[in-house]
């Protein structure tokens, strides 16, 4: 049986890959696009968003709505592959167990 000592060992141990892993998926990029191509955003692991790209021809439509939307949208896909991304770092880091309230 671990004693209190181990058990807090390991969770330094743990804690400090956390922030190993944190840090690392803060220098990878994911990309979210929007209307095929027509918006796409950049963020990295750590789910700051780092660039967004409008292709000119929507930027000169009319329908100001629909680029809003399209920006709305490509930024949610790049927020979501950010979350997968530092997800699969962690499931890594636990062996595939669910640790909820890790990240």
């Amino acid at each position: 049986m671990a004693g209190l000592g181990d058990i807090m060992k390991q969770a330094q141990r743990l804690k400090a890959e956390m922030d190993r892993l944190q840090a690392e998926a803060a220098t990878k990029t994911v990309e979210g696009s929007a209307g095929g191509g027509m918006v796409t955003v950049v963020a990295n692991g750590k789910g700051d968003l780092l660039s967004a790209k409008i292709d000119p021809e929507v930027a000169r439509g009319e329908d100001l709505e629909m680029l809003q939307d399209l920006v709305v949208a490509a930024a949610n896909d790049a927020l979501r592959k950010a979350r997968e991304l530092l997800a699969q770092e962690v499931s890594r880091l636990t062996g595939g167990l669910s640790l909820p309230g890790l990240f």
